[in-house]
């Protein structure tokens, strides 16, 4: 069978050393735990194509690279030596890229590592007192959009928290005015940790009490179906996304093209090393840039991703049910919303950057399964009222 891959050498170069990247760098198994657990096998093939290459240099260099995944001057060499080495289809080399272009083409996950990424960067830790973003009223009575946000972060190093008030404060700077969207931070905890942090940034804060494992789903209904002020539109986001100053703008007029019901913004979603995320947080929330330099940011690329940012119409969201309650901790309960919702509405796929800032990952595998691997897909049929805030007042 006729192989396919690109001719050129720098794009062919590329596809070697970030295979050998997201083979080495826990970073990638972090992104998603589920997508590198299924690349091993493909990862590991490149890696035995240049052994087999039996080049000394080339070889050095991926050990290198290997030993320091995060070092862009390893990268870069790697990726010098096979540009330099490269003799075209049907030559020498020609293991090494079919076997690296198998990971580019096949595999979910990928890696994006700018020239000016810094990894020294030093991340803000002024942002506890970052100024109040305090919505301007206008006229209009009723908010266009509904920007629902889940959360919880008990931990001492409070990254998580951190991400959120940097997510706040991006949605706080946006070209789209103030009064046509409301953000909803709902907080599922054993006690309230954050409230005084998050009502400095959003419009509502929610506690919806839950002392054991997190739950997205109920989290996210309880923010739909218990706001104040509902919407037309809804977005449900991540607390660990980064937005640009554009990104309620674009979406919400999306919604004016005919037969839209539903929309991802985004294909591949961009999950930043921990330098890079205090890069783009300094970008976003201290200089206040319309949107992060890609220049100074290095992370990992997920094919495809389900989650961290979904819009669509209110009227979707109560047809399919809301997110199916059932599922708790992390794993599959965003593909299944997708899935409902694609089979319940015209669905689009835009390709916006979406950034996702570093922290420790939650993700775990049994045995290259997701923890929620046993409920099946597509089969949410509430019993009830969803997003009850006293569901869980017994626990």
């Amino acid at each position: 069978m006729r192989s396919h891959r690109p001719a050129d050498s720098a794009s062919l170069a590329r596809a070697v050393a970030d295979a050998v990247v997201l083979k080495a760098d826990d970073g990638a198994q972090a992104a998603n735990p589920y997508y590198w657990h299924r690349a091993q096998d493909q990862l590991a093939a490149v890696l035995g194509e240049i052994t087999a290459y039996g080049d000394a240099d080339l070889s050095a260099a991926t050990a290198g690279l290997l030993a320091d995944p995060r070092s862009v001057a390893a990268w870069q060499r790697v990726c010098d030596l096979v540009a330099a080495l490269d003799d075209g289809p049907g030559g020498k080399t020609e293991g090494i890229a079919l076997a690296a272009w198998d990971v580019v083409a096949k595999s979910r996950l990928g890696y994006h590592v700018g020239d000016e990424y810094d990894p020294g960067t030093p991340a803000d830790e002024g942002w506890r007192s970052w100024p109040a973003a305090v919505p301007t009223r206008t006229s209009y009575a009723e908010p266009l959009a509904h920007i629902v946000i889940p959360f919880r972060d008990r931990t001492e190093h409070a990254v998580r928290a951190r991400n959120l008030a940097a997510c706040l404060a991006s949605l706080g700077d946006q070209t789209q005015d103030r009064s046509l969207y409301r953000v909803t931070v709902v907080e599922s905890d054993d006690a309230p940790r954050w409230q005084e942090l998050i009502e400095l940034h959003a419009d509502e804060y929610l506690f919806a009490r839950k002392p054991d494992s997190f739950s997205k789903c109920w989290s996210v209904n309880a923010g739909v179906v218990n706001t104040s002020r509902p919407a037309p539109l809804v977005c449900i986001l991540d607390a660990d996304a980064l937005v640009d100053a554009d990104f309620v703008r674009r979406n919400t007029d999306r919604f004016l093209r005919e037969g839209t019901g539903a929309l991802l913004p985004f294909r591949n979603l961009f999950y930043l090393d921990a330098p890079a995320s205090a890069r783009a947080i300094a970008d976003r929330c201290s200089a206040r840039l319309p949107d992060a330099d890609p220049r100074g940011l290095r992370g990992f690329l997920v094919h495809r991703a389900p989650g961290v940012c979904m819009w669509l119409r209110r009227d979707v969201f109560d047809a399919v049910g809301g997110m199916d309650e059932r599922f708790e901790g992390w794993g599959r309960e965003d593909i299944d919303f997708v899935l409902r919702v694609q089979l319940a509405t015209a669905f689009d796929i835009y390709d916006d950057r979406m950034l996702h800032l570093h922290h420790p990952s939650s993700a775990q595998l049994d045995n290259g399964h997701t923890v929620n691997a046993h409920i099946p897909l597509l089969s949410w049929v509430p019993d009830g009222p969803i997003g009850r805030l006293d569901r869980y007042r017994d626990r």
